[in-house]
């Protein structure tokens, strides 16, 4: 436990303060409606990192950070313009042309270049696990002196302005973003900067209806999603960046559904009746899908089944079930004879013992060779249960269409009577 607080406490430090400042860029950025802007602005910081990559400047170095934030301040002019542009096109349609752009040139120079696509994945989802006080210490003034500043003048960002003031304020704005994003970039990657902005500023939204609350709730969503991000990804051994974009996804989702419950009355109600429409449509799917191809992909039914295995005995034969359960058996053991020689590994190269090339190139053809092997007998599953699953299609299609009927509220079907 205190090896995993030793490991989890500085990424965890380092994303609280990446939600402190983020969710406060996020609330005026949902003021604006251009929700986007997030992707395309750190999009061209990271376009800023990869011709700094390709000049032969390393990742995190004062030439990169200098090339990234001169991209974002370019970058700043040209969105401040899309307001001015936007008469008869939308502005975020433009921030997405800005951003598919950006994504495009990043592709396009890093195509031959040795590690191009290590570069290009560490721009994605970053390595925040990596990040500790040094880096703190270097992005917590910057953080404290914009932050403070765009509370402070947050009015005069509302009120806005026409012609060239307002051209200046709106510069102003994306300009402090772009010097967070070129910090926050380096650190978690675009698609958990992104995450950080939007989310825990859509949740203060939800639930709160002053500034300051939704500030305060925000930034609690976006503890509780980074404790919980970090240590899944601690516990099951998963890629932090990835990981942490999913937990966040997750709160969104659990604090829309715990919304309706906090309204009460027609809230509730009309929530509850949306589910079942919802699971409705997945069974009465599902169910025709099922009668087409039996042998296909099954994923409700996939679902139940891993919540409930004991389902399977509803239509695989005694024979089937034996035939599964030990081809299930075999490649969990190769799963876990793979995992042990992996972690085996990883723990050499945290330990600072480096493995011999014999050592390696034993490890990787154990680990290939149990791969394979489990693959034979996932496939070995897939096949009894494809064959089992076909042979009582007419069923079990029926079954979920009558159970998607079953489940669509009374209020609904009369509307089609």
């Amino acid at each position: 436990m205190n090896d995993a607080i030793a490991l989890l406490l500085p990424p965890f430090m380092v994303a609280l303060c990446l939600t402190g400042i983020h969710a406060l860029f996020g609330l005026e950025i949902l003021r604006r409606n251009v929700i986007f802007v997030d992707l395309a602005l750190a999009q061209i910081v990271a376009l800023g990192a990869t011709v700094a990559f390709m000049l032969g400047h390393a990742v995190g170095s004062a030439e990169s950070t200098a090339y990234s934030l001169g991209f974002a301040l370019a970058a700043a002019a040209l969105l401040a313009s899309t307001r001015r542009w936007s008469v008869r096109v939308p502005q975020e349609a433009l921030i997405g042309v800005i951003y598919v752009m950006a994504a495009a040139l990043s592709f396009l120079l890093v195509e031959k270049a040795p590690q191009g696509s290590e570069h290009i994945k560490q721009m994605l989802i970053g390595n925040i696990l990596v990040a500790g006080m040094d880096e703190l210490i270097k992005v917590v003034p910057l953080y404290i002196l914009i932050g403070g500043a765009l509370w402070s003048l947050r009015e005069r960002l509302v009120a806005g302005g026409s012609g060239i003031r307002g051209w200046c304020w709106d510069f102003a704005f994306y300009a402090a973003f772009g010097a967070v994003v070129t910090s926050s970039v380096s650190l978690a990657g675009v698609l958990l900067v992104f995450s950080f902005l939007i989310i825990p500023a859509m949740i203060g939204v939800i639930y709160a209806p002053t500034a300051g609350r939704q500030l305060m709730v925000g930034w609690l969503a976006g503890a509780v999603a980074s404790a919980a991000g970090l240590a899944i990804s601690y516990t099951w051994d998963l890629p932090t960046g990835a990981t942490l974009v999913c937990t966040f996804g997750a709160i969104l989702a659990l604090a829309a559904c715990a919304r309706p419950l906090m309204l009460g009355g027609d809230a509730i109600r009309r929530g509850a009746s949306g589910v079942r429409v919802i699971l409705a449509a997945l069974f009465i799917v599902s169910g025709a899908w099922f009668a087409a191809v039996p042998r296909m992909d099954q994923p409700l039914l996939d679902v139940i089944e891993h919540m409930a295995p004991h389902t399977r005995t509803l239509y695989m034969s005694e024979g089937d079930r034996k035939i599964f359960d030990e081809a299930n058996r075999e490649a969990e053991r190769y799963r876990a004879l793979a995992t042990q020689l992996n972690r085996k590994e990883q723990d050499s190269r945290w330990q600072g013992v480096a493995l011999d090339d014999l050592q390696v190139r034993r490890i990787s053809s154990f680990m290939q060779s149990y791969n394979e092997m489990r693959k034979g007998e996932e496939f070995v599953k897939r096949e009894v249960r494809s064959r089992a699953r076909e042979r009582a299609r007419g069923w079990l299609a029926a079954l979920f269409l009558i159970t998607g009927v079953l489940i669509v509220p009374w209020n609904t079907w009369r509307k089609f009577i």
